[in-house]
């Protein structure tokens, strides 16, 4: 059989599967009255502008503000454990939350945005450095809203996989009806991590102008789980120790428009602070006898946006003027003995200590322009424009002392400080985009049509510290531009029933620090060189979904189709000594290249049953396959098949809800890296409630793992080969328990 025919079989498997979860739905469905709900939901990710969740091509969810609040949601990987096809990654040794990952894309292959403006990127170097995204307070959004599958045509860059768009709180959304000032207390506890949470909304408003001020601030401790040994070493599975500081403010000034429009003025600031005492060690120093983390990361932001209707002729308006600053500091203290001078993992007499440090900034200013207009028969138009620059900043520095004799040296092991793995990088982006939604057969069939164009060009500036660690190697400048277009489709084929397609495309724009990364260490036998040839990565995705809405029940199901190519590999190894480009003397050499092709494919479904008054019945299900087509391998980021099923209970100022998530084994694993652990299968069982025990007070509880149950996701050992006894040290917290009081003062 061809591969051309492989893919239509399995693209027809997903939407067989996606087929049968429908008529199985639409048949449960028949009972009801036939009559349509009105779609209350709206959705702003999908279009940019906000939209029924009806009425939409791609498939998005939204969780809001309660939905936070009545699952005593403490962290992102908590904010998504019921959402079907995303995960998030975690680091249980030190750096905790990483990545999310949408249908098997994960890092900065997902675009993250806070209130329309791109969280900084991720970055690792190393096995002590890592920049994280997840720079955000949960107790000051309003709404989180994810689109799956490629989205470039309406977000350029770094939509490859997806988007999950964080929005704050305003001051309408803390201001109860008819009231000029008000304040919302939080006061939280989680079990899990020890973490105490407290925060303070304050809101006012009066004829012509609205503020609010926000502040959270959280303090725990490390994560439990189930291991039990507690050995200082590479063998220990228990936690390591750690202590967590987090603050968070938030300040807005709005001044409403007639019409309803509004300018609104935001400062918005995160500082989050890590302690890690690393008892487990070091696995690549056996000479490691202490090792503690200090971690830092921090986000400023000053942003000015206008919602405008009814002006110059478009329907709406949106503008956008914004700077923001992002900091990760890493601080790594290393105590190793009986080693050598050098102060590597060979055995000697010296004691030696090394003290370094990573430094990662970004800065980014930015504009956008969003415009709605209403062409009547020619459709309903949405035009962009959008331009920024980000610059990055990246440093790694420290000392090593000798302890035997207190001499101090800049070279820690084989490495000069300070230097830079990539030299400093001014990144340019400006895009523009138009969609159309042209209704035809008397507005039961909608053609969605999009492009988008982007230009970007990287400017790279050595300095001293980049030059003396990259062996004198001269970076380069590079510049590229990408069309994007997507094609969107909705049949209504009933009131109750809405049919949709589309395909849609992706790209992520060559990263500077893939573009340039350029280091050498001949002593320990490596070298890494820039490649200006790097292209963007891409991506083309196919969707079939059907959505149907009665008053007692609601369905719906999707099935796609995505091919990547040009995927980047970082720091991928050259196969020396025969290639030209290998550095002479270094035993091995690395760059990152064009070099991954990928396919993913699945399904998606959920349903709502209303069983009787406040009782209702709720279902997800997701589903995916991933290959390394290049290499004819599968795919390790793409998440075992899940089904979250709930049973909820709503009515007299009480709700409950009874959570049972099962999450299939994994099956098919590359292992050419190393033997990976395959989490085998499990389910785990929630309990929470929410109280209004006052008209301005509520509480919210929830016990998570009702049963103890140990296990392991996939999303955390997927890149630990060979964990062997360690294993333990991956799984997830027991029986756990959170807390949440909301009082509105």
């Amino acid at each position: 059989m061809s591969r051309r025919s492989n893919s239509r079989a399995a693209l027809a498997s997903a939407l067989a599967l996606a087929s049968a979860v429908a008529l199985a739905c639409a048949g449960a469905a028949s009972a009801q009255t036939g009559a349509r709900l009105e779609a209350v939901e709206v959705i702003g990710v999908a279009y940019r502008m906000e939209r029924q969740i009806d009425d939409i091509a791609p498939t998005a969810t939204a969780i809001t503000r309660r939905d936070i609040e009545r699952e005593v949601v403490t962290n992102l990987r908590e904010l998504l454990r019921y959402e079907p096809g995303v995960a998030i990654e975690n680091a249980p040794a030190r750096f905790g939350l990483g990545a999310i990952g949408i249908r098997g894309m994960t890092g900065n292959r997902v675009l993250m945005t806070l209130d329309g403006v791109r969280l900084p990127d991720a970055y690792r170097v190393g096995s002590f450095s890592n920049a994280s995204r997840n720079q955000l307070d949960l107790g000051l959004l309003q709404k989180v809203e994810i689109l799956r599958g490629p989205s470039s045509a309406l977000y350029g860059s770094d939509a490859l996989g997806g988007v999950v768009a964080f929005s704050t709180v305003d001051p309408d959304d803390v201001l109860g009806p008819g009231r000029a000032a008000q304040a919302t207390l939080d006061l939280g506890y989680a079990s899990a991590g020890e973490r105490w949470q407290r925060g303070l909304l304050v809101a006012a408003r009066g004829e012509r102008l609205a503020g609010l001020v926000g502040i959270q601030r959280a303090v725990g401790h490390e994560t439990d789980n189930f291991g039990t040994n507690e050995a200082i070493g590479t063998a220990r599975t228990a936690p390591n120790p750690q202590r967590a500081a987090v603050e968070s403010l938030l300040a807005k000034l709005v001044w409403p428009q007639a019409g309803g429009g509004r300018w609104r003025l935001t400062l918005d600031r995160h500082v989050a602070g890590i302690e890690t005492d690393v008892l487990s060690l070091n696995p690549q120093s056996s000479r490691t006898t202490r090792l503690e983390g200090d971690d830092l990361g921090q986000r400023e932001r000053v942003s000015v946006d206008a919602d405008l209707p009814d002006v110059l002729g478009f329907v709406r308006q949106r503008w956008l003027v914004y700077s923001q600053r992002a900091l990760t500091r890493n601080d790594t203290l290393d105590l190793r003995t009986n080693t050598t001078a050098s102060c590597l993992s060979a055995i000697g007499t010296v004691n030696c200590l090394r003290d370094v440090r990573f430094r990662f900034e970004q800065k980014e200013q930015g504009t956008s322009w969003l415009g709605e207009l209403d062409a009547g028969a020619a459709g309903r138009w949405l035009f962009g424009l959008e331009a920024a620059r980000l610059r990055a900043d990246e440093m790694r520095d420290g000392r090593q002392t000798n302890l035997n004799t207190g001499v101090a040296t800049n070279v820690v092991g084989s490495e000069t400080f300070p230097t830079r793995d990539f030299p400093l990088s001014t990144t340019d982006r400006i895009g523009a985009f138009a969609q159309d939604e042209i209704a035809f057969a008397a507005d039961r069939l909608t053609l969605i049509p999009a492009l988008r164009y982007d230009r970007f060009r990287t400017r790279a500036q050595a300095d001293a510290a980049f030059l003396s660690g990259s062996a004198g190697r001269a970076p380069v400048d590079s510049s590229d531009q990408a069309l994007s277009p997507r094609l969107g489709l909705l049949y209504r084929a009933w009131p109750s029933t809405t049919f949709s397609a589309q395909w849609a495309s992706g790209f992520r724009a060559p990263p500077a620090s893939d573009i340039n990364i350029g280091l050498s260490s001949l002593p320990s036998g490596y070298a890494v060189i820039p490649n200006p040839d790097l292209k963007a990565e891409r991506s083309r995705g196919l969707e079939l979904g059907v959505r149907g809405r009665y008053p007692r029940f609601e369905y719906t199901a999707t099935a796609f189709d995505t091919r990547y190519r040009d995927l980047i590999l970082s720091r991928a190894a050259l196969p020396c000594p025969t290639d030209p480009r290998c550095v002479p003397g270094a035993t091995g050499t690395f760059q990152s290249q064009n070099v991954a092709r990928a396919r993913i494919r699945g399904a998606e479904a959920s349903a709502l049953w209303r069983v009787h008054g406040p009782w209702s019945l709720q279902a997800a299900l997701s589903h995916a396959r991933g290959d390394d087509t290049g290499r004819d391998m599968p795919l390790n980021t793409i998440e075992p098949t899940r089904l979250v099923a709930g049973a909820f209970y709503d009515a007299n100022g009480v709700s409950a809800a009874l959570h049972a998530t099962h999450v299939r084994d994994k099956e098919r694993i590359d292992t050419r890296a190393g033997a990976l652990f395959a989490p085998p299968a499990f389910t785990v069982v929630d309990l929470t409630a929410s109280w209004q025990l006052h008209p301005r007070v509520r509480v919210s509880a929830g016990v998570f793992n009702l049963f103890d149950r140990k296990y392991w996701l996939w999303s955390d050992v997927r890149d630990v080969p060979n964990p062997g006894a360690t294993i333990d040290r991956y799984t997830q917290p027991g029986r756990n328990a959170s807390i949440l009081l909301r009082a509105q003062l």
